[in-house]
C-alpha cells in the first residue's frame, strides 16, 4: 500500500512539471497605462499549486514577439491567452491561430488553447467559429486555473471539461458534431491572501507608469497595480462588472503589507489601487490608505462621488493619496436614471438622480479644498430617460443630444474645475446590462443592434460578416476618447462629426477658462494623437485640434 501511494505520488509531482504558457494581447488603443493583472495572478496561483513550469509571455513587453511565443508553444501542455478583453478579439483570434497551426505543425493538437478574461462575455458566436480554440474561461481564475490545470496534468481535461469551473465551449453530440455550448462562470473567488499579484512581473515603463505619479522634482517614478477589494455593490448597466457578484471581498493586512515590502525592493513607489470603488466601506479603506503611507507609497484609486466627502478627502491626502478617479459619467438626472446608476426603488432612484449634479459640484470643490487631484469623466451617446411631468414614472428612452452632452461638460469645466477631464464613448461590452442582458430597454434606443443584444462577435469583424450583424462606422476620430479601437459597436447617437465637435467645444471651453486665468484642465488623450500633431498643447495649456478630415485614416 506505501508502495502504490509513493508510486501516485511520484506521478503527482511528475504531472506537475507540465508546461503552462500564459500570453497577455497587446492592447493597441488606450488613454490610460496600467497592467495585464492576470498574468502574474494566474502564474501566483499555479506556482502555490506547485506547477513550476508557467511562463507569462505579454506581448505588450518590447522583447517578447508572436515569434517568441510560437518558439515557447511547442513543447507547452496547456495555452491561455490571460486578462483578455473584449475589443483585443481581433488580436486574440489571428495569435490563437497561429498558435493552433503551430503545434498541429507537430501533431500536437490535444494542446488545449483557452481564452481567459472579460473577452469571454457572450462568447458563443465567436467560439462556433474559432474551432482551434479549445475552450473559454469566463469569472475569476485564481482557482478554476488551478483544477484545469490538475486536469491538464492527470490527462483528464477533455473528459473533465463539463465538469471544470468557469468553462465554455462548444458542445458536440455523439457523432462528433458540433450541437450546443456549454456555458458556466466561476465563483467568486473569496479569499486573495495568497497570490503575489506581481509574480514575476516585467515592468515596461511606457506601459505600466502612470504620469499622475511624480516625484516632487517632477521624475516619473515606477509604478504598479494592485487590487485589494473584489466585487461592487452597485449595477451600473453599461458596466460589466457587477453583474458577477455585489459581494466585497479584501485583501487582508499582512498580505498587502508582504506584497507592498515586495514591491519596495523592486524599486516601485507608487501604486494604483485597481478596484471599482475605494470608500466602499469607510474603515477599510482608511486603514488601506495607512498601510499604503506606512510603506512609503504614494498611490491612488478609483471611487464613487456619493461615497467620498471632505474628511475622507483629507485623510487620504495625509496618507499619500495623489490621485482618486470618479467616473461621473454624466449630470443630466434623466441619464442617470437610463444607467441605473442608483440602487433602490425607483422614486428612490428618481430623487438620488435629481441631488446627483448637486453632489458632483460639492465632490469636486472639496476635492480643490483638500488639495486631491480630480479627473472628470463622461461617457457620450448615452441613452436617457423620457419623465411624466411629475417627474415620477419613465415613459420611454431617447437618445442624448450634442447639446445634453456640452452641458454636462461646461458644468464639469465651469463648476467642479477638475484637474483632468476624460471622456468615453458608450461601448456596448458584453456581460454587461447595456449589451446583452434583456429586459434592459433603456439602450435600445442607442444600440446598434436596436432589441437584439450585442455579443463578442460584434468586436470581431470577420464574425460580424459571418452573422451579417450591424457594423459601427469606423473613423480615427473615435480615437478622441478613451480607449475606442477600431472594431466595437458603440452608441448610435455618436458620428465623427459629433465626435469632433464634442471635443473641440470642450478644448474651447478649456482654453477659454485658462484666458480668463482659471485652471488649465488635462485631457487624458491617446498618446498617438500627440505625437502626430492631431492635437496639440501649448505651454499655458491651451488645446489645438487638427481639421476632422485629418483623423480619417489613423
Amino acid at each position: 500500500m506505501q508502495v502504490m501511494s509513493q508510486k501516485y505520488e511520484s506521478n503527482y509531482i511528475h504531472n506537475k512539471l507540465i508546461k503552462i504558457i500564459l500570453i497577455g494581447e497587446i492592447l493597441k488603443y488606450r488613454s490610460f497605462n496600467g497592467a495585464n493583472k492576470a498574468l502574474p495572478v494566474l502564474a501566483s496561483s499555479l506556482f502555490n499549486a506547485g506547477f513550476k513550469q508557467v511562463l507569462q509571455l505579454d506581448l505588450e513587453r518590447t522583447d517578447i514577439t508572436i515569434q517568441d511565443i510560437l518558439f515557447e508553444v511547442r513543447d507547452a501542455d496547456l495555452v491561455i491567452f490571460a486578462g483578455c478583453m473584449t475589443p483585443q478579439w481581433p488580436e486574440i483570434d489571428e495569435h490563437s491561430q497561429a498558435v493552433f497551426a503551430e503545434l498541429e505543425k507537430l501533431k500536437r493538437q490535444n494542446v488545449p488553447i483557452l481564452v481567459g478574461g472579460y473577452a469571454t462575455k457572450s462568447v458563443e458566436d465567436i467560439a462556433k467559429i474559432t474551432p482551434w480554440i479549445t475552450a473559454f474561461c469566463d469569472g475569476e481564475g485564481e482557482e478554476s486555473i488551478v483544477k484545469i490545470a490538475h486536469a491538464v496534468a492527470r490527462g483528464t481535461f477533455y473528459e473533465d471539461m463539463p465538469h471544470l469551473p468557469g468553462l465554455c465551449f462548444v458542445t458536440q453530440d455523439q457523432s462528433f458534431r458540433r450541437s450546443g455550448f456549454n456555458h458556466a462562470i466561476t465563483p467568486r473567488v473569496n479569499n486573495f491572501d495568497d497570490i503575489d499579484q506581481n509574480f514575476g512581473i516585467v515592468h515596461v515603463p511606457k506601459i505600466h507608469d502612470m504620469d499622475i505619479f511624480k516625484s516632487p522634482d517632477g521624475r516619473q517614478i515606477k509604478t504598479a497595480q494592485l487590487f485589494t477589494q473584489r466585487g461592487c455593490p452597485w449595477q451600473c448597466s453599461f458596466c460589466n462588472k457587477s453583474i458577477e457578484s455585489n459581494q466585497i471581498v479584501r485583501l487582508s493586512e499582512e498580505s498587502f503589507r508582504r506584497q507592498l515590502r515586495q514591491l519596495k525592493q523592486h524599486g516601485y513607489e507608487a501604486v494604483y489601487l485597481d478596484v471599482d470603488t475605494f470608500t466602499a466601506h469607510e474603515k477599510p479603506a482608511m486603514w488601506e490608505a495607512k498601510i499604503l503611507q506606512q510603506e512609503g507609497f504614494i498611490w491612488g484609486s478609483n471611487t464613487r462621488i456619493d461615497k467620498i466627502d471632505y474628511k475622507q478627502m483629507r485623510y487620504l491626502m495625509e496618507h499619500n493619496c495623489a490621485y482618486m478617479f470618479f467616473g461621473v459619467e454624466h449630470t443630466l438626472p434623466e441619464v442617470s436614471l437610463a444607467n441605473h446608476k442608483f440602487n433602490g426603488s425607483l422614486q428612490s432612484q428618481i430623487k438620488q438622480a435629481f441631488d446627483y449634479p448637486l453632489k458632483v459640484e460639492r465632490v469636486f470643490q472639496d476635492m480643490t479644498r483638500a488639495g486631491l487631484p480630480s479627473s472628470y469623466f463622461l461617457i457620450l451617446g448615452l441613452p436617457k430617460a423620457k419623465l411624466n411631468d411629475s417627474k415620477t414614472a419613465i415613459l420611454s428612452y431617447e437618445p442624448t443630444t450634442f447639446a445634453d452632452d456640452i452641458n454636462a461638460i461646461r458644468f464639469g469645466l465651469e463648476n467642479c474645475h477638475p484637474d483632468f477631464l476624460n471622456f468615453n464613448i458608450l461601448r456596448f461590452m458584453p456581460g454587461s446590462a447595456a449589451a446583452d442582458i434583456s429586459g434592459c430597454s433603456s439602450y435600445s434606443c442607442v444600440r446598434p443592434s436596436g432589441e437584439q443584444p450585442i455579443t463578442a462577435g460584434y468586436f470581431l469583424p470577420r464574425a460580424a460578416k459571418h452573422y451579417g450583424y450591424p457594423m459601427s462606422p469606423e473613423h480615427g476620430v473615435y480615437r478622441l476618447c478613451e480607449s475606442v479601437s477600431r472594431y466595437q459597436p458603440i452608441s448610435v447617437a455618436m458620428h465623427p462629426q459629433r465626435v469632433y465637435d464634442t471635443i473641440r467645444c470642450a478644448m474651447d471651453l478649456i482654453n477659454a477658462k485658462i484666458d480668463a486665468g482659471g485652471k488649465a484642465t488635462k485631457l487624458f488623450m491617446d498618446r498617438d494623437l500627440l505625437a502626430n500633431g492631431l492635437v496639440s498643447r501649448d505651454d499655458k495649456g491651451r488645446y489645438a485640434i487638427a481639421a476632422l478630415k485629418d483623423f480619417a485614416h489613423i
